[in-house]
């Protein structure tokens, strides 16, 4: 007889590490100095992975786990000596699962993992990794999840490995790589399977470098790929993920109604990258909010209205919102 032993039945489980949860709750946004965002340097050790979900049962051989979402759709993991540890799951979620052992099943058991946002991810090889969706809108709805993933880059200061872009490809099914490198002649290129990822290439500015009418002509086109259903699901990354992916997710996030604390603090989360700290207070991030504030009073007016002024229609955004969105509950 096989026995579930961990998650428990009927927990509900966080996905966040405790230094994460700690910096949520306590945000610890100190000035920073200005940051070179096109010669970012290693300044500690990355901290930017998930906690990994354990799964026990007993006897304590091999065998698998067997895991089921809301919507039914199940996946099947290897468990070694009784145990596997998965990332990567949905945050806010109801899951079911049961081991499997040759021929021989368990009960079944349930699961809630926390609504807490992010939802950081690990892919093997590259860092800073998060799922955009998950935040709640000030309308009282939220952001969708498992559709827009910022990274840090592939290659050139990084290198992911084959179980990394499988991860990409194929669990998390990513359709379209927006690469955002290229200012300066600095290198980009498509690093996925051309066959099942198509990528694209915006060489963006950060923070109010953003505003110039060059940059407004590259922020409109990209965000103008938000509106076509099949975008979906895509990646944004530059170098880091930090500087550039940061600026352009804070003006779409601000659009769809994110809160400004929700933003600055996923903001601030890619402190826990080898690139270093990131801070609301610093001069930089406080002189791209003066000039994104030119275009509006509320911080959703302004991005909407940058946004329009990239060239992006109403009918664009209002797609955006359709896609992105999840309905008040």
């Amino acid at each position: 007889m096989i026995s579930l032993i961990e998650p428990q039945n009927n927990a509900t489980v966080t996905l966040l590490k405790q230094k994460h949860l700690d910096y949520i709750r306590n945000p610890q946004s100190f000035p920073t100095a200005k940051i070179d965002w096109l010669n970012l340097m290693e300044t500690q050790e990355d901290q930017s992975f998930p906690e990994p979900l354990r799964f026990a049962f007993s006897p304590r051989v091999d065998g698998e786990i067997v895991l089921i979402r809301q919507n039914g759709e199940r996946r099947v993991y290897p468990a070694v000596a009784g145990e596997a540890y998965l990332s990567n799951l949905l945050i806010d979620e109801d899951y079911r699962w049961y081991a499997r052992i040759g021929e021989e099943c368990s009960e079944l058991f349930r699961f809630h993992t926390d609504p807490q946002a992010p939802r950081m991810l690990r892919v093997d090889g590259i860092s800073n990794v998060r799922d955009f969706g998950g935040f709640a809108t000030e309308q009282g709805g939220r952001v969708r999840q498992g559709l827009i993933y910022r990274t840090s880059e592939m290659d050139t200061h990084v290198q992911i490995t084959e179980q990394g872009k499988q991860t990409l490809e194929q669990e998390l099914g990513i359709r379209l790589d927006v690469d955002i490198r290229g200012i300066k002649n600095e290198p980009r290129g498509p690093i996925l399977n051309e066959a099942r990822v198509k990528w694209v290439n915006f060489p963006l500015a950060a923070y109010a470098d953003c505003f110039s009418e060059e940059q407004k002509k590259l922020y409109g086109e990209s965000y103008a790929l938000l509106a076509r259903e099949e975008s979906y699901p895509l990646m944004i990354h530059c170098w880091g993920g930090i500087d550039r992916t940061g600026t352009w997710l804070y003006i779409l996030g601000g659009m769809l109604g994110v809160s400004k604390n929700d933003l600055d603090l996923d903001y601030e989360l890619s402190s826990f990258s080898r690139w270093g700290r990131r801070s609301r207070s610093s001069d930089q991030f406080m002189e791209f909010l003066r000039e994104l504030y030119r275009y509006g009073n509320s911080l959703q007016e302004a991005c909407a209205s940058f946004m329009r002024a990239c060239g992006v229609t109403e009918e664009q955004l209002e797609r955006i919102r359709r896609i992105l969105l999840e309905e008040p509950k």
